[in-house]
């Protein structure tokens, strides 16, 4: 019986956390994981089985239009775009809330009072599919067949709704204005919070760098005293317009903290401590750029720039000086269609790596094979620094000791936190360096520290 009880617990969770395979879901583009990249999933509504086939030109001819409108197409290699495939009973959407007809979602037209407005009022099942199949999506796309005029966008759940009428495809771009980068629409105002593209405070108004460009003003709306709007003809007032450059601004700004612009670096940095060089390295970084490509990659050694735009860099062993040093690449997107003052400071990224030559003359590093740690510099003039290539049982104790014997420095530090024993002070001399791990000692070496 114990087991039956198991077996039918197990059934009964299975039933209601349903598995990816249970729903047919394709790529349509591929940047890289999930995690880093912009997620788009496109659910079907109101087509049947045999209407897969419809559903997928639909999805792909949809996509094409979409990024090929600015500022999407300039970023395109950043996003993943999906599509799932859920058939529905019958064909179409229902045409009012309270007469939902057997579709997958129960979407319907006339959803809150507005009869133009389509959304599916089964939303437990649109999270079902999406947390069975991409749960980390940044924006969806319910594409419901039918040819009657509908659209609707929602930020907070960034999810849109969308039918099929001739004008389909400028709405979505329109709807993917509020579902991706929390635009308000600019034809009408039925809000209490701000957006980015509306605002009540003028002097100054929160898209002032833009005002005099491309038309770019303060101007109110007219059903609404004390609101006001950046443009007289974007995309988020009327259809078949290009996205007003405050728009555009917010949807890159979104891109931006979806997607990150470095994909890949070398070589990996270690958990903890340096890498040795012992040869001219390579340093290097894979990035996404957008087209035309606007990314700056600074590179420097410490504070001194070595490199400018370029995804690698050579270090020359044989010419930087003793020591430990800095290899930095700033990867920042300086594109002219963003002129947020903190945006270097938020949208940019960092890959640093902490180097200690081994080439130079002079400089030598302690290393123990058995326990895979280091302690240097060897000769020494400042401190040490211990660091270990694996997980250690305990915490890490150094002891200093003079010549003869007496103890001269000592520093406790946890486990998996690179060390510094503060020798500063000390005279130049002979020193006995003793390393323990949880009260064993694994190492002793007789150092030098120099002028």
């Amino acid at each position: 019986m114990k087991h039956i009880r198991i077996i039918v617990c197990i059934l009964a969770v299975l039933a209601a956390y349903p598995c990816a395979a249970q729903y047919k879901t394709d790529t349509l583009r591929y940047a890289g994981s999930n995690d880093d990249y912009t997620d788009i999933v496109f659910l079907g509504e109101g087509y049947t089985a045999a209407q897969m086939n419809k559903f997928v030109q639909d999805v792909k001819s949809h996509d094409v239009y979409f990024f090929n409108k600015d500022p999407w197409k300039r970023y395109s290699n950043m996003f993943n775009v999906f599509y799932v495939k859920t058939p529905s009973n019958v064909s179409g959407a229902g045409l009012t809330p309270d007469k939902p007809i057997d579709n997958f979602y129960k979407t319907t037209f006339g959803c809150a009072g507005v009869d133009r407005m389509p959304w599916p009022t089964d939303m437990n099942k649109v999270y079902e599919v999406l947390n069975a199949t991409v749960p980390q999506y940044d924006m969806v796309v319910i594409l419901v067949n039918s040819s009657k005029y509908g659209g609707a966008g929602n930020a907070s759940l960034k999810m849109m709704c969308v039918s099929l009428d001739g004008s389909s495809m400028e709405t979505i771009c329109h709807e993917a204005g509020h579902a991706f980068a929390s635009l308000a629409d600019e034809y009408w105002y039925d809000r209490d919070v701000e957006s980015p593209n509306d605002a009540r405070k003028t002097n100054p108004v929160k898209w002032q760098r833009w005002v005099g460009t491309n038309k770019v003003g303060i101007y109110p709306f007219e059903d609404t005293n004390g609101w006001y709007r950046p443009h007289q003809n974007c995309l988020m007032r009327y259809l078949d317009r290009e996205y007003c450059p405050v728009c555009r601004e917010a949807i890159i700004e979104t891109i931006h903290k979806t997607s990150r612009i470095v994909q890949s670096y070398a070589p990996e940095i270690p958990k903890y401590g340096r890498i040795k060089i012992e040869s001219d390295t390579v340093f290097s970084v894979k990035v996404l750029a957008p087209t035309p490509n606007t990314l700056r990659r600074e590179w420097k050694l410490d504070s001194v720039r070595v490199a400018y735009n370029t995804d690698r860099y050579l270090l020359h062993a044989s010419q930087i000086p003793e020591g430990t040093h800095d290899i930095t690449v700033t990867v920042e997107d300086t594109t002219s269609l963003v002129r947020i003052a903190n945006h270097s400071t938020i949208h940019s990224t960092t890959v640093k790596w902490k180097v200690v030559n081994k080439v130079t003359s002079g400089i030598k590093v302690l290393e123990s094979d058995e326990y895979r740690f280091s302690v240097g510099p060897v000769p020494f003039t400042d401190d040490l620094t211990f660091w270990s290539e694996q997980t250690l049982s305990g915490p890490v104790r150094m002891e200093l000791y003079s010549i003869q014997g007496v103890k001269v420095a000592q520093g406790v530090f946890p486990v998996g936190t690179p060390a510094t024993l503060y020798t500063s002070n000390l005279q130049p001399g002979i020193y006995i360096l003793k390393v323990f791990v949880q009260d064993k000692e694994i190492y002793s070496r007789k150092l030098t520290k120099e002028n």
